[in-house]
C-alpha cells in the first residue's frame, strides 16, 4: 500500500519550517501550496456560494473559499497519482510520533474506511483530550487500533470539525469528487456531515494525533482558534483557577458526550440488524 503525504499551506505564510520542525514524524510530506484567496478572487463560477449560504446560513468568507477548494485540488491530485492512500495535513500542526504507527495500523486492520480525522481541535497537546472544553468524545464501543488511540465513527449531536490532519482512500476520494463532476464546491472542507451522506465512510480517532502552531488558515482575525477556546477559561482568584484546572462540569458533560454516542451507535447497530432480518424474511 503506496501513502502519499501532503502538508497543505499558503505560500509565503512561513509556516511550513514550523510544521517540519518536529523532525521524523513530518519527513515525507510534500509542501502543496494552498489556493490563496485573501484578495477574494474566488469567483461564483468557481465556488458555489448559494449552496453554502443554504448549508450554512451565512457567506463564505475568502479563508473558507480558498482552504476548501485547496482540499479538492489535493483530493483531484491524490487520485491521479498511484497512490493507495494520503495523509493530508495543515501547516498549522506539529505531527504526533505516534501518527505513522497509528496511520499504519488503521490501514491495516481497516482498509475499507474511506476518510479518518486525526486531528483534534480542541486539544492542546497531541494525545491528550482537552476536559476543559466540551466537544465530540467517541462511543465506548470504539475499538482501540493502536496503544490508547481509539477510532469510531461520529455518532451523538456534536459535529466533527477540522481539516488539520487526516487519512483518506482513494475510493473515499473518488466518492467526494464525483460530487463535483457536474457542479463546483460550495461548503466547508470539513463538512464531515455532508461527506457521509455522499456516502463516505467517515472515522475519526482520539486522542488526536497533533499540536498547533501558527494562526489557524480559518478564522480572518488571524487568531488561533485554541487561543479563542482558552480565552473562555478564566478566572480572577484560586478558586476560579482551581474549577478550571478540574473542569467538573465539562468532565460531566464529556462523559454524557460520550454515553449519548454510545446509545446512538447502539440504535444504529440495532437498525442495521433489523434492516437484515427482514431482508432474510423475503427470501
Amino acid at each position: 500500500m503506496r501513502i502519499t503525504k501532503y502538508v497543505l499551506g499558503l505560500d509565503g505564510a512561513n509556516r511550513f519550517d514550523s510544521f517540519y520542525s518536529v523532525g521524523a514524524p513530518a519527513q515525507g510530506f510534500v509542501r502543496y501550496s494552498a489556493v490563496d484567496n485573501r484578495d477574494n478572487h474566488v469567483t461564483d463560477e468557481e465556488f458555489d456560494v448559494e449552496f453554502f449560504r443554504s448549508r450554512w446560513h451565512c457567506d463564505p468568507n475568502p479563508a473558507e473559499k480558498g482552504c476548501m477548494l485547496s482540499h479538492v485540488k489535493m483530493w483531484r491530485d491524490f487520485v491521479a497519482s498511484d497512490a493507495d492512500w494520503a495523509l493530508i495535513a495543515e501547516d498549522d500542526i506539529l505531527i504526533s510520533p505516534d501518527a505513522e504507527a497509528v496511520v499504519n495500523a488503521i490501514i491495516t486492520k481497516y482498509p475499507q474506511v474511506q476518510l479518518v480525522n486525526l486531528c483534534d481541535s480542541f486539544a492542546n497537546d497531541a494525545g491528550k483530550l482537552n476536559p476543559h472544553v466540551e466537544y465530540i468524545r467517541l462511543s465506548l464501543l470504539s475499538p482501540f487500533v493502536y496503544g490508547k488511540y481509539r477510532m469510531g465513527k461520529p455518532y451523538g449531536s456534536w459535529p466533527l470539525v477540522c481539516t488539520g490532519l487526516y487519512l483518506i482512500s482513494r475510493s473515499g476520494a473518488e466518492l467526494l469528487l464525483k460530487q463535483f463532476e457536474s457542479k463546483v464546491p460550495g461548503t466547508v472542507a470539513d463538512d464531515y456531515k455532508l461527506y457521509q451522506q455522499w456516502g463516505v465512510d467517515v472515522r475519526f480517532v482520539q486522542p488526536g494525533l497533533c499540536g498547533w502552531e501558527g494562526s489557524s488558515v480559518i478564522l480572518e482575525s488571524g487568531k488561533r482558534h485554541l487561543d479563542k477556546v482558552n480565552s473562555l477559561q478564566h478566572g480572577t482568584g484560586p478558586l476560579d483557577r482551581l474549577r478550571i484546572a478540574l473542569a467538573p462540569k465539562k468532565r460531566i458533560t464529556n462523559a454524557k458526550n460520550a454515553l449519548e454516542a454510545t446509545f446512538d451507535e447502539v440504535k444504529h447497530r440495532l437498525g442495521k440488524a433489523e434492516k437484515r432480518g427482514n431482508s432474510w424474511q423475503k427470501f
